[in-house]
């Protein structure tokens, strides 16, 4: 009993191995055969060891391994079948493991093919539907599937049914339809036209047709074709599908298709409708007529379609024909009569059946109503009248009549007011960090004002039953399971509704969408940017949310805590105050009051997750405005007089602003005219005249704001008013103030004494009062009579010389009259004088003038007892004594010290007696003549002092003179430093005197000033004394001439030895005049040239062109562009500024012919018309007569195109070619000419203008010839040195003894010396010069010819990736200038050294950088865009018949350059591209800065330059050959900031990456240090990057956090993925010991980054712990349930989900929550397959993970057991399983025997059995394509699916053909 069941175990794990065993895909396979075909198929092992393949039958099949990179080992083997004989055969493919020996194998058996048979899905097409894919396959005369049909080629045909008819279907390819992607196996078909065993077919028309498959090769003639039926049906449909009409009455039927998801009417000539039963109707076309009672069906019919198919599937309708029953109406589309105005709606009128269907009614019957049409506007009525479409207009009620014979209707209908929601879209803030709850009222109006209101979503948001809405959003993902996205992405937080409906008719309702958005954006709507001194500013904030790529206002964000940021602090946030309603768009307004003058940038704020929001306004404060003038805020004036009024302070225009400063004024303009005066002044005042036209008082009120032209402003208006009042005069008042002194010597002295000033005139003050004591403010309106007297006497009018005047007091530029006054002229002193003032009357003359009628009488006062007017005396009289005055002319006087000066002052004023008194004796000598009047200054030393003069008689304050002696302190010249030779200039001498102020000179008097200049090369220049007239104070005039070209010094001097004094040497340039070249240009239109000129002053900064006829051409930058035909004139003027008179004048100009021409014809030049083979020449396009290339070049848009008519004999391309850069036809204004091959050849050019005009193609006829050259008995070229005429070269040998001299025969054309130097003469010809060592000879021939052309060929050493027709921006040329004879031979030396240099001319200059070199080269830096030709030329044409060539530049700006930014810091990584190839070189020019990989172009910024400016420069190319190369200038600044990209971050423990970026502070919109055009591939490039621009640390703020630092390793970094510098934290320990520290706190640390500068930068961090999940994987084989364990903080364990990956076959259960546990329970369903890949999701919110714990099924463990390699040692492989390998041995002995016995093959372990088997589970094949990712992944051990054919008894007995075949999917390579 033991023994057998010991045989039991072992024959388990024996069968048990071997069916995990290595397989091969396919034990069977059944392959056709072919006379001209040889098939393929793939065969694989499913282990991927090392096998060796063979096969049995190499005559029938021949095997490859498929070999993969170097190694000998092959999984995969291709099987091809060699044999031609069409009958059955059998080969055994063998695969032997190496190491084990275990051998597989597989049967393959080929066989002829027999019959055919199609696949395919349906045998029906539908129009416009994607095509049917129909796939042929092959079988035996057994019946047996061939597995392949791969690269046969098969025959499709597809006949009709009907000639008559169009094609049903046709043939689709697999690359036009847009539905499919091509198959491996049928791209060469596709490619060929031909077909495969598969195709596509799509049907274009209805109808039948027949497809016909067949083999075209000959060795299958013998089999038959099979046929297939195919239809083609269209969508159609009838409408309607059902309809009941009248007798008599008709109705329509519409055929509608069905394409691309929409129903279209089609043509009816295909359909037609037919009616089963005729007797209840008729048809005429698609109109169906009822002809009596009764029900009968109506028939689609197709005329493509055969008459067998359309009783089966033609669409039809259902059509029935009775009598009315009863009229039904309605209001549609609610079925409600109440109704609101604005609202459409139908009247529907309808007929019912006695059955209750409606009738359709048609245009035979109709039904009449009659309703109110001024309450309901009706817009449409059918001709039936059954329906009636309208508009509710007017409130109110009104019957709806409707009747058809003796059936009648009736309805009321109620219009309310329209109803209206607002507001209609509510957008709020979705903030969960928010503390305020969202209050949000909605205001309903119309309709009966009864409504009910409702909200979309009341968790989020509840309304009552007045409108008024609260929502308290804080997290809204648990309340929507999905949340909605918008078009560019953004996520909607939340989303409800709020609705309103009438109470009577629910359905007529307003729809107010309520959003829930995360802000995006901040911006200040509308505020007052000014307001006054504690007054407020109100800033109307909107926050706007995204939607559909555009900003949406939040409605209310009354609960959003936003911050105010002050540039300068004047003005405060302040809460409380009146409501403030917000404007449009704006969700809150924020008040601010002004505390300080001065203005402040305000920067509103609001911090959303880690987003700030901002916006910023500039804000003033101003001070109130107030009245500075008159004080007492009232003005008195009689009718006809006007007074000012002065505003001051309040707003002021702001310059920094757009702002427009607005004034408005309010007054009665009846009773006074205002009109505002217009001045200049900085001070904050404002001013009006106020004018009185009548009596009257009236307010006068003054408004002013600014104002600016943008939507968000609103006005801050300051106001004040004045009262006015215009009143009769009552009284006046006569004033005589002025006294004298006591001490006065005059005989009479009171307080009436008078003092009479210099002109004898005498001031009375006038006051005019009203009658309540007001002193009138002006009175030139008013006329006053005076009478004069002394004494008794009276004086006559005209001998008393009087007037009056008003005096004017001028505060800040504005009049003000400060009192009135009538002054006398006496012409001598009178003793009791008498003055008399009458106020008689207005003044007429001046009240006409002005328009103003005043009141009859004048001054009238009314008498309210007698009730009459009377006019009062309005007069007063003064009287007083009369005395002289006395006045000094001048308060200062400055004195020169000059030996013999005296200052004289006349003293004509005053009374005569006067004390003087100096401050200071010593400096001056004061005398005064009484007589004369004179005061006599004499200076004695330099000095300044004080002179007081008293008059013993005046009152008035003592007189003081101000004495300065003075000598010349400083002298200034002022004059233009540059002037033209033979020109004249002014120049000005300014003498200060020793008090720094200008000197008082005396123009007759110089010599006093001692004056001398110094000209220090005064064969330049010439100074003299010019014309003293018209100049100011302390101003000399010379006169500067210019004698010849130079510069020199000019200094003006006064006094000698130390107390000389000079001026600083002016330095003065005498330039040549200005000359202008080209001196006669000639341009075609739309060409340019550039003005250059010589002469004038270096440097010239300021060069004016003008050209004279700006129709002709016109000038820029001094580029002449041509515009039209004809001749101008171009005027080049220098300007410079003149110091003297301040103004920019013409110190030299000159004038140019230009002529502007029409091009009509071209021309080729060459230098040869006859050239050698081999030789290469330049071809230039030139216009006639004499157009040259310079000007040709410069036209745009032209198209020239050269051809050759004989290609072989020469060939044409440009100076670029060899770079890579072919030229466009724009371009090809010269090209290079290279002889091939003997011949004649015409070279054709042709040249189309930007206008389309084609010129005649010029041409020129080349001959091409072959040199003279030796070939037997050996050939030999005999070659001698060219050189030119007054020519040196140096010949060298190999030999240093070798000795140079001329043939003994020579005719003297050539002189050499010993050394080998050779000059040439002016004789032309041939010579021998010998070179001869101690025993040999070399004779070396030389001719002497002239140079015939110059040719510039680009040197080499550079090539670009892509042909170019561009020359990219920033590139650098050298170019090679040859010497060429008149056969084209090339000089073979250069002649600079013998004075033939290079020079260069440019259309257009300064924008090509060139420089000439050695050995004639020329180098070109062409670092701006440029349209421009480059002629280059000898220095010395002389004998040079062609000394020039041309090179056209086209430069462009390149997108394969980059960087184009220059300005980058320390740490930036710089991946350089250029379009040249990359074998181009790389280079820096400061390695210690920027060091770059000289392959890659990858560069690292390393140190900084310490001088700002400084430039490093990248290269790439071949600069150190010489040769082109590109060129990068870089500004390299020090990162003197450090920023990290978030300021606070969550991580849950093990690893953090905090990224920041490294910058200067002008690199404000930098945010990385990886500066990459294709960045993915510049990381690639990047290997490990080293960081040492900066350190990390970690800080812990808390206890708890310090713990934590011991725990963490920090280190800088660079991502090279992210393409940041970052700051790296990983844990050093278990993350059980990081849980155990932190157990359920938060930690807060700190990572800080410093640079060694010291510059740093912190963010936070919030350590949350990551949960963790045991097991990592779970192995299921009992379907037992299983527990997941998993562990972290108590908050993060709250909100883990846990969720199966698939329901279907196992479900995921909660257990319990412990602290710092949650425990979970999974439960497996009985179908559970083994063999799939599941898995368990767990994520959590909290921690942000996402974690996959795997299910292991046993089958899959089996197979990853099987994946093991056996490749181990053999002596532990047989000690390890010897229990296996003796059981192995039983069953393979077993095995073998059964295989003798059974089939007879000798030598073969048999496995794969089990693929003989043709039973499976079903259930197991119908799985399979559900899990296509899982079968790919894990390959299967078992091919046995059912067979889904039309027989149903058929099976697969090779394996199933379609799972799994590497032919089929397009896997296995490819043999030819």
């Amino acid at each position: 009993m033991g023994a057998r069941v010991l045989c039991l175990i072992l024959l388990y794990f024996a069968t048990n191995r071997g069916e995990n065993a290595a397989r091969i895909n396919h034990p069977r396979v059944l392959l056709p055969v072919f006379e001209e075909k040889a098939i393929n198929f793939t065969l694989e092992v499913d282990e991927t060891n090392c096998y060796k393949w063979t096969s049995s039958r190499q005559d029938l099949i021949s095997v490859m391994p498929v070999y993969h990179g170097f190694s000998e080992c092959a999984s995969q083997a291709v099987i091809t079948v060699r044999t031609h004989d069409r009958r059955r055969n059998t080969a055994i493919i063998f695969a032997e493991e190496v190491q084990t020996g275990e051998t597989l194998r597989s049967e393959v058996i080929v066989d002829a093919i027999a019959r055919l048979n199609v696949r395919t899905a349906t045998r029906q097409l539908y129009l416009e539907e994607a095509p049917a894919m129909f796939e042929v396959h092959a079988f035996d005369d057994q019946g047996n599937e061939f597995f392949t049909l791969e690269g046969i080629e098969f025959d499709w045909k597809i006949s009709e049914s009907s000639t008559n008819k169009p094609a049903a279907m046709r043939y689709l390819s697999f690359t036009n339809s847009p539905y499919h992607t091509v198959p491996p196996a049928l791209k060469d078909f596709e490619a060929k036209g031909t077909k495969g065993y598969m195709v596509l077919l799509e049907g274009i028309n209805t109808g039948t047709a027949k497809v016909t498959i067949g083999m075209p090769q000959s060795e299958y003639s013998h089999v038959q074709p099979i046929e297939v039926q195919i239809s083609v049906l269209a969508n159609i449909i009838i409408e309607p599908s059902e309809a009941t009409i009248m007798a008599g009455d008709s109705v329509t039927f519409r055929i509608l298709q069905l394409k691309m998801d929409r129903l279209h009417a089609i043509d009816s000539k295909q359909y037609y409708l037919e009616v089963e039963n005729a007797k209840v109707a008729y048809l005429d076309g698609n109109s169906a007529t009822g002809s009596a009672m009764g029900r009968t069906q109506v028939f689609l019919r197709d005329r493509n379609m055969a008459n067998t198919d359309q009783a089966t599937k033609a669409p039809s309708a259902l059509l029935t024909v009775a009598e009315p029953h009863r009229l039904g109406i309605s209001l549609l589309p609610h079925l409600n009569w109440v109704t609101v105005q604005g609202e459409h709606h139908d009247i529907a009128l309808d007929l019912f059946a006695a059955d209750g269907q409606k009738i359709t009614l048609g245009t035979r019957y109709s039904i009449s109503s009659e309703l109110d049409e001024s309450l309901f506007s009706i817009t449409l009525r059918t001709r039936n009248g059954s329906r009636l479409s309208g508009l509710a207009k007017k409130e109110g009620v009104t019957q709806v009549y409707g009747s058809y014979k003796d059936l009648t209707v009736q309805a009321e209908l109620q219009i309310f007011k329209e109803l209206q929601l607002r507001p209609s879209n509510a957008v709020l803030p979705y903030d969960p960090n928010g503390v305020k709850p969202i209050s949000l009222q909605f205001h309903a109006t119309g309709g009966d004002s009864n409504y009910v209101w409702f909200s979309g979503h009341p968790q989020v948001l509840h309304i009552d039953g007045q409108g008024l809405a609260t929502t308290d959003i804080r997290d809204v993902r648990p309340l929507f399971g999905s949340q909605e996205l918008f078009e560019d992405g953004n996520t909607m937080a939340a989303h409800t509704t709020v609705k309103v409906a009438l109470a009577k008719n629910p359905k007529i309702s307003r729809l107010a969408k309520v959003f829930f958005l995360p802000p995006k954006r901040l911006q200040i709507k509308r505020y007052n940017f000014e307001t006054s001194l504690k007054d407020y500013v109100y800033l109307h904030v909107a926050v706007f949310a995204r939607v559909n790529n555009s900003d949406v206002p939040y409605t209310s964000c009354d609960n959003l805590n936003f911050q105010l940021d002050f540039s300068h602090h004047i003005l405060q946030q302040e809460s409380n105050g009146d409501h403030v309603e917000p404007v449009q768009d704006a969700c809150h307004v924020l008040r601010l009051r002004a505390t300080a003058i001065g203005s402040s940038t305000v920067r509103v704020w609001y911090r959303f997750q880690d987003t700030v929001l901002d916006d910023t306004v500039d804000l003033y404060v101003f001070e109130p405005m107030s009245i500075l003038n008159p004080h007492e805020n009232e003005v008195v004036l009689p009718v006809g007089s006007s007074r000012n009024i002065i505003f001051a302070n309040g707003p002021q225009r702001i310059f920094t602003l757009e702002a427009e400063i607005v004034k408005a004024t309010a007054f009665d303009r009846k009773i006074v005219q205002v009109s505002e005066i217009q001045f200049n002044t900085q001070n904050a005042i404002s001013a009006f005249t106020v004018l009185c036209r009548e009596l009257g008082e009236t307010n006068f009120s003054y408004r002013v704001h600014n104002s600016l032209a943008k939507p968000s402003f609103f006005a801050y208006r300051s106001e004040l008013t004045i009262k006015v009042h215009c009143v009769p005069p009552r009284f006046l008042k006569l004033y005589a103030r002025q006294q004298l002194r006591e001490s006065c010597p005059l005989e009479q002295s009171s307080s009436l004494l008078y003092l009479k000033d210099r002109e004898n005139k005498f001031e009375i003050e006038i006051e005019v009062q009203d009658a309540a004591n007001r002193r009138l403010m002006n009175i030139s309106s008013l006329w006053l009579d005076w009478e004069f007297g002394a004494g008794e006497e009276r004086y006559p009018d005209h001998k008393i010389s009087h007037r009056q005047i008003a005096e004017l007091e001028v505060l800040h530029g504005v009049s003000l009259l400060s009192r009135d006054v009538l002054i006398l002229t006496l012409s001598e002193v009178a003793p009791n004088f008498r003055i008399k003032g009458t106020v008689a009357s207005y003044n007429d003359k001046l009240l006409r003038l002005q328009d103003i009628q005043a009141e009859n009488p004048a001054f009238g006062v009314y008498n309210s007892k007698t009730g009459s007017v009377n006019t009062p005396l309005i007069e007063n009289e003064v009287r007083f004594h009369t005395v002289n005055s006395t006045l000094l002319p001048k308060d200062h006087v400055s004195i020169f010290l000059a030996p013999g000066h005296v200052e004289r002052i006349p003293i004509v004023q005053g009374s005569g007696y006067l004390q003087l008194k100096l401050s200071e004796s010593g400096i001056v000598q004061v005398e005064f003549n009484e007589k004369a009047r004179v005061l006599a200054l004499t200076p004695l030393r330099l000095g300044h002092v004080h002179l007081e003069l008293i008059d013993s008689c005046l009152t008035t304050e003592p007189s003081h003179l101000s004495i300065s002696v003075v000598g010349i302190g400083a002298i200034h010249v002022a004059s233009m430093d540059r002037l033209e030779r033979t020109a004249r200039i002014d120049g000005i001498v300014r003498l200060v005197d020793t008090n720094d102020n200008l000197l008082l000179i005396d123009h007759n008097r110089l010599a006093d000033y001692d004056l001398s200049e110094v000209v220090f090369d005064q064969s330049v220049l010439s100074v003299r004394l010019g014309d003293q007239e018209n100049l100011g104070p302390g101003e000399i005039r010379y006169t500067l001439v210019g004698n010849s070209v130079g510069e020199t010094k000019v200094v003006f001097q006064s006094g000698k030895g130390a107390l000389q004094v000079s001026s600083e040497p002016l330095n003065v340039q005498v330039f040549a005049p200005i000359r202008l070249f080209p001196r006669d240009s000639t341009l075609v239109v739309g060409s340019s040239i550039q003005i250059f000129y010589q002469g004038g002053p270096q440097p010239n900064t300021n060069m004016v062109y003008i050209v004279e006829k700006e129709q002709i051409a016109t000038i820029n930058s001094a580029i002449v562009t041509a515009h039209r035909l004809g001749a101008s004139r171009i005027v080049g003027k220098c300007m410079l500024r003149n110091p003297v008179t301040g103004k920019d004048e013409v110190v030299s100009q000159d004038t140019v012919e230009l002529r502007v021409v029409a091009l009509k014809l071209v021309q080729i030049r060459t230098p040869l018309v006859r050239i050698r083979s081999g030789a290469v020449m330049p071809a230039t396009l030139w216009g006639l007569p004499d157009l040259s290339p310079m000007v040709l070049g410069t036209l745009k848009n032209t198209k020239i195109y050269w051809t050759v008519s004989h290609p072989e004999i020469v060939e044409t391309f440009n100076v670029f070619t060899a770079a890579g850069i072919e030229y466009q036809s724009e371009d090809l204004i010269s090209i290079r000419v290279r002889a091939l091959s003997p011949g004649k050849v015409t070279i054709t050019a042709t040249m189309s203008l930007a206008d389309g005009t084609k010129l005649p193609a010029a041409s020129v006829e080349l001959f091409v010839f072959k040199t003279l050259d030796l070939v037997a008995p050996k050939p030999i070229k005999m070659d001698s040195i060219l050189a030119a005429p007054r020519s040196t070269l140096q010949l060298k040998s190999n030999m240093e003894d070798a000795v140079f001299k001329l043939d003994g025969q020579s005719s003297g054309i050539v002189s050499v010396t010993r050394d080998g130097v050779v000059h040439t003469k002016d004789t032309l010809g041939r010579d021998l010069i010998i070179a001869k060592t101690v025993d040999q000879t070399l004779p070396i021939g030389i001719e002497v010819k002239n140079v015939q052309y110059i040719l510039v060929t680009l040197m080499p050493h550079i090539k670009f990736k892509k042909a170019m027709h561009y020359i990219p921006r920033g590139m650098n040329f050298m170019f090679k200038v040859s010497l060429h004879d008149n056969l084209g031979n090339e000089f073979s030396y250069n002649v600079e050294d013998n004075g033939n240099g290079l020079r260069y001319d440019l259309a257009t200059k300064d924008v090509v950088d060139a420089q000439i070199g050695n050995n004639l080269t020329i180098a070109l830096n062409l670092q701006r865009e440029t349209n421009n030709v480059l002629a280059i030329r000898l220095r010395d044409p002389t004998g040079v018949k062609y000394a020039e060539d041309y090179i056209k530049l086209a430069v462009v700006e390149s997108e394969q350059i980059y960087p184009t930014k220059t300005i980058f810091s320390v740490g930036d990584i710089i991946c350089f591209d250029s379009p040249l190839t990359f074998s181009s070189i790389w280079s820096s020019s400061h390695e210690q800065i920027v060091t770059i990989d000289k392959h890659s172009g990858i560069a690292r910024v390393l140190s900084h330059r310490h001088k700002l400016g400084e430039k490093v420069i990248i290269t790439s190319g071949e600069e150190a050959n010489h040769g082109g190369f590109l060129k990068y200038d870089m500004e390299i600044r020090e990162s003197d900031a450090i920023l990290f990209a978030k300021s606070f971050d969550i991580f849950s423990g093990p690893e953090y990456r905090g990224q920041l970026v490294l910058r200067n502070h002008i690199q404000s919109d930098k945010y990385s240090n990886l500066f990459a055009q294709n960045a993915s591939k510049c990381a690639n490039q990047l290997e490990k990057v080293p960081v040492d621009v900066f350190n990390c640390r970690l800080i812990g703020k808390e206890v708890l956090g310090r713990q934590l630092l011991k725990l963490y390793k920090v280190e800088a970094a660079f991502d090279v993925v992210a393409g940041q510098y970052s700051c790296k934290l990983k844990l050093l320990s278990s993350f059980t010991e990081l849980l155990a520290i932190v157990k359920t706190n938060e930690v807060r640390l700190e990572i800080e980054a410093a640079m060694p500068s010291g510059i740093s930068d912190t963010m936070a961090l919030k350590l949350v712990p990551g949960i963790k999940v045991t097991p990592e994987s779970l192995r299921v084989t009992d379907l037992k349930p299983q527990e997941l364990h998993i562990s972290g903080l108590d908050k993060a364990l709250h909100r883990v989900q846990v969720k199966p990956s698939d329901s279907t076959y196992f479900a995921v259960d909660f257990i319990e929550h412990g602290h710092g546990i949650s425990k979970y329970r999974l439960r497996f369903f009985e179908d559970f397959p083994l063999d799939q890949h599941f898995y368990v999701l767990v994520t959590s919110p909290e921690t942000e993970q996402r974690i996959e714990v795997t299910i292991v099924g046993s089958t899959m463990l089996a197979q990853k057991c099987a994946g093991r390699s056996y490749g181990g040692p053999l002596v532990y492989r047989i000690l390890e399983n010897f229990g296996f390998i003796l059981t192995t041995t039983v069953i393979v002995v077993t095995s073998i025997w059964v295989y003798m016995s059974c089939f007879q093959t000798q030598g073969v372990t048999q496995v794969n059995s089990e693929v003989f088997q043709t039973s499976k589970s079903k259930a197991h094949v119908q799985r399979l394509p559900h899990h296509d990712d899982t079968f790919n992944k894990s390959r299967s051990r078992s091919f046995s699916p059912s067979h889904n054919s039309e027989s149903s008894t058929e099976a697969y007995i090779y394996g199933y053909p379609r799972l799994n075949s590497p032919n089929r999917s397009g896997n296995s390579p490819r043999f030819s």
